[in-house]
């Protein structure tokens, strides 16, 4: 089983920040962040849709240039917003990547940026276009649907889009056929989001690959 660091162990780093990538980097198999578009056009690292939670600003990421975001201070540090280009060449090339797409109508800028990138990239999303559209964009890159908790039929969605990866809460996959569905049709199963070395065991016995956490734990 492998261990994806969750926005970077967002519990113990300022989160979807070039420092936590860094950080967590030295003990994850894989790291995960979030990619959305900004004002002025670029993508930008960061999970929420507006910078309030997380930033000294406030009002929606599409609101805002990348000069502005770069300027806000994440979570209290030195940070700002960074773009996805800064976060992929944060990462240790044998790390892989997580890349979870937030917003429509990205996919192609989010493979124009990869063109180049050494690691193993994952695509992931909850929005069924944007893979679609990566798929239909470059048949090689490794694709995976997050599964949301309204989605009755993930692995047959999943199937349907070609992906490689299927993710979904971890009860789903303790408490539902999913792991042994995903794994008759040779899905690689990601489950969020762990706090408990037990959870990630239990896990490993249903036949899950990838656990992600928001912080350090042994799996």
């Amino acid at each position: 089983m492998r261990l994806i660091a969750h926005r970077g162990f967002a519990a113990i780093n300022p989160e979807n920040t070039i420092a936590a990538v860094q950080s967590a980097a030295q003990c994850a198999d894989a790291v995960e962040f979030d990619v959305r578009r900004c004002g002025s056009g670029e993508l930008v690292v960061i999970h929420d849709d507006t910078v309030d939670r997380v930033t000294d600003g406030a009002g929606p990421v599409v609101e805002h240039s990348l000069e502005e975001l770069r300027s806000l201070s994440v979570l209290g540090t030195d940070d700002g917003v960074p773009t996805l280009e800064e976060v992929l060449a944060a990462v240790p090339r044998e790390t892989e990547v997580n890349l979870e797409m937030k917003d429509h109508g990205i996919a192609e800028d989010v493979l124009a940026a990869l063109e180049g990138v050494e690691n193993r990239v994952v695509t992931t999303s909850f929005l069924a276009d944007e893979l679609r559209a990566i798929r239909e964009l470059d048949p090689d890159q490794p694709t995976g649907l997050l599964a949301s908790r309204h989605l009755e039929n993930p692995v047959t969605t999943a199937v349907e889009l070609d992906c490689d990866v299927i993710g979904a809460n971890y009860w789903r996959c303790l408490f539902t056929p999913l792991p042994d569905r995903a794994n008759a049709v040779d899905l690689e199963i990601h489950a969020w989001s762990i706090e408990r070395e037990r959870t990630a065991w239990l896990l490993g016995l249903r036949g899950v690959d990838c656990v992600s956490s928001d912080r350090p734990i042994s799996v």
